[in-house]
């Protein structure tokens, strides 16, 4: 289909059909599911072809959605595979003209060194026609310019007639206009002018944003291409496509190569560079049963053998490049109001140029003239690419700088929504703190049981638990050579949220748990004063504390878990507290403990809400949030929506995160909670979650910078226009420039390169 297509200079190309995956041992995705494919589509030069292109694809029998990026050229379709392919798809695009060119999945072959030599030809032309301006017998030389229009314009004409087609009128409509109303009046050097930068205009764009796509396609490269197969029965290694690997399976990774898969390691320590994904420059050190990404390097000296836990595609590295993706395509407010306002600005001074071409003329040839090109001048300030671009090129380069720094925001809204952030609730544990709690005491007191009988009831409640105080509790039972017996039978699990389980063990109840849990079931009053007096010293010690009760014995044991407080927890609370911004941390602990951990981290006991169920986590976040992040910064000049951010592990806290205007998951829970939080930090770090917000005060700075200055200039360029103090070529440099410098100060945004 592709090469038939290409036959008819077509230039279509399928950078990524939903049917199939490109491994050659891979087989099609299960029919009728619905599935994503993207195109790279050549002819977007800004956010007007976007509805042309929803025109064309959203009818098709099949498709279920389509989004847009206009900076990268890229359209993202999902489509039911039994109603219609991803060939047809790129079939109908290019029956309307949109074109396309050959990429690779994650290359930049599409982005051209220089530009097409009917454009540098048009160039020259047009530079030797300015030499007409000296007069004399170099005047002739003025109708080398209708060579350089000639060289030029097909390329223009082409589009304009195209989107004329479809009942449209779009940038390239504008520049034909403004090039043959040239011609008409015989300024054949204001003609190849307007041919030559508008048709190189589009080359200089491609070029400026470079950086930020390469940045994008940095993740994208992410993706494993091969894997080392250990043969389940010879034992030999086979190399296959990552794509290929099934869950469960058992894979080499030698020093250098990349993980294939999501895994558990079962044989071997190694160092792994996780810097890709996460942004942590410094090797992490991985060994029996650690949990290692696929995308990632196994940077040490020896090889490792990992126990696959996903396929390629649904590993934490894909999702990202997926999330990334798309993140690119979600249109914000901000770019509606710019869009919308282009559509009333560029119509408004089309038809005052086209006033000017016609009605003086009823007053003279001369003034006729004088005004018509005038009025052309208005035509080339009516087009509105610097303004447009002005917003989604700074969203394409804050979302690449946060992305490589292991960092996923989905889409501008949520970017620009972070420099309106004035009041951050922090969950305590996995956040503030490091999630790794370790048993630091346990007093037992049973009557009728030993303590390595108590240890097994407990170790065999926590086995099914979730909470990291659980995983602690199994660790503590380990260390004490504790097993739990093959004959013990647990009935009836039941996790009991904001308080502990619950469940049976041979036959007898067993409740493991909080103090609020035991003072509901009226069972702390059984706790014997000795051991009392030491939860009250562990309480002091910031510890999570928790009892076990079984049926027949009472309460049995006591115990302190603790957690500690992060390293940057004090230093990023402080720093956001002189950028204005308030700081809350929810807990389900005790108030004593919360204290201890808020003490560390610099809270004052009005900034700790402690003994919260999940629910009251959530009614809190709800009392706080304006319970919407939409609207444009543009419209909000002087900052007064006020947005809430709640920040925890996007597992037991998952209902505040969705509460909040903005909801970021990091810790054990990002990469779970990636495709449901607004933002996810795959490196459990705060000051990733500082720097979020610092880009996202940016990216709203550059945005403003942007549209300024690009209606500045419009508005400047018009009023010379009107004073008939300017000329066509003169236009034409200061839109492309306007452009080229809007592009450019966006990209600023991206990181040094190093």
């Amino acid at each position: 289909m592709e090469r038939a297509l290409n036959k008819q200079g077509l230039g279509a190309s399928i950078l990524r059909d939903g049917t199939f995956t490109t491994a050659a041992t891979s087989k099609p995705k299960t029919t009728g599911a619905s599935v994503k494919s993207t195109f790279y589509v050549a002819h977007i030069c800004c956010a007007s072809e976007i509805p042309a292109i929803n025109q064309v694809v959203e009818p098709l029998s099949g498709v279920l959605a389509v989004s847009i990026n206009v900076t990268s050229k890229m359209v993202y379709v999902t489509h039911d595979t039994t109603s219609i392919a991803a060939s047809q798809i790129c079939a109908v695009l290019n029956e309307q003209g949109f074109g396309a060119e050959v990429k690779s999945d994650g290359g930049e072959n599409f982005i051209v060194n220089y530009p097409k030599p009917a454009i540098t030809l048009s160039g020259i032309c047009w530079f030797l026609s300015m030499l007409s301006l000296l007069g004399g017998q170099l005047d002739i030389l003025k109708y080398v310019g209708l060579a350089a229009v000639a060289f030029g314009l097909p390329t223009i004409s082409g589009k304009a007639f195209r989107t004329l087609s479809r009942w449209q009128f779009d940038t390239n409509c504008l520049m034909f206009l403004a090039a043959m109303g040239a011609v008409v009046l015989q300024e054949y050097t204001e003609a190849a002018a307007v041919v030559f930068l508008f048709a190189i205009s589009e080359w200089l764009e491609v070029r400026a944003t470079a950086r930020a796509r390469h940045a994008l396609s940095a993740i994208v490269h992410l993706r494993p291409e091969k894997a080392n197969l250990v043969h389940p029965q010879t034992r030999q290694l086979v190399v296959i496509p990552a794509s290929a690997v099934p869950v469960g399976a058992l894979v080499s990774v030698k020093t250098g190569d990349k993980i294939p898969c999501d895994g558990i390691v079962v044989e071997g320590t190694t160092t792994v560079d996780e810097s890709s994904l996460t942004g942590e420059a410094r090797p992490i050190r991985k060994g029996l049963h650690d949990v290692v990404s696929g995308g990632t390097v196994n940077s040490g000296m020896a090889q490792i053998m990992v126990r696959t836990t996903s396929t390629s595609e649904n590993s934490a590295v894909s999702r990202l490049i997926r999330l990334v993706e798309e993140a690119q395509a979600n249109r914000s407010d901000t770019e509606k109001l710019v869009d919308e306002f282009a559509k009333i600005y560029t119509p408004f001074v089309v038809l005052a140029a086209v006033l000017m071409c016609s009605v003086p003329w009823a007053f003279g040839q001369e003034t006729g003239r004088t005004w018509t090109e005038n009025g052309l001048i208005l035509i080339v300030v009516a087009c509105p690419c610097a303004m447009i671009i002005s917003t989604p090129v700074s969203y394409v380069a804050g979302l690449a700088a946060t992305a490589q720094n292991g960092i996923l925001i989905k889409g501008g809204a949520h970017l620009e929504a972070l420099s309106l952030v004035k009041h951050i609730c922090f969950d305590k544990t996995g956040t503030l703190t490091n999630g790794e709690f370790a048993l630091l005491s346990l007093e037992d007191f049973a009557k009728n049981m030993s303590r390595k009988e108590v240890f097994e009831h407990l170790a065999l409640m926590e086995e099914r638990a979730s909470h990291p105080v659980a995983q602690a509790i199994l660790t503590g039972a380990r260390n004490e050579k504790v097993s739990i017996p093959k004959d013990t039978e647990l009935e009836r699990h039941t996790i009991i949220a904001g308080e502990g389980v619950l469940g049976i063990i041979n036959g007898r109840e067993v409740h493991v748990g909080n103090e609020r849990m035991f003072g509901r079931i009226g069972l702390l009053k059984d706790v014997p004063e000795t051991v009392r007096a030491k939860v009250e010293s562990w309480k002091g010690l910031g510890g999570t504390i928790g009892y076990m009760s079984i049926e027949g014995e009472g309460i049995v044991c006591a115990y302190c878990a603790a957690d500690g407080v992060r390293a940057e927890s004090a230093s990023v609370v402080s720093r956001l507290r002189k950028c204005g911004i308030e700081v809350t941390m929810l807990t389900g602990d005790n108030r004593d403990a919360a204290l201890a951990v808020g003490a560390q981290v610099g809270l004052s006991e009005q900034e700790i809400q402690s003994k919260l169920l999940p629910e009251e986590k959530l009614a809190f976040v709800e009392s706080l949030s304006s319970g919407r992040t939409g609207g444009s910064i543009l419209s909000n000049p002087c900052g007064q929506r006020r947005l809430v951010m709640m920040c925890g592990d996007g597992v037991n806290d998952a209902p505040a995160l969705a509460a909040a205007d903005i909801g970021v998951a990091m810790g054990a829970g990002a990469a779970l909670a990636m495709e449901t939080a607004d933002i996810a930090l795959l490196d459990s770090n705060l000051e990733k979650l500082e720097y979020s917000i610092r880009m996202g005060q940016r990216v709203t700075r550059k945005i403003k910078e942007n549209v300024a200055f690009s209606l500045t200039v419009k508005f400047v360029v018009l009023g010379f226009a009107l004073a008939g103090l300017t000329h066509l070529w003169a236009a034409i440099a200061s839109d492309v420039g306007a452009m080229i410098l809007v592009t450019l100060n966006a990209m600023l945004l991206l990181p040094k390169r190093q």
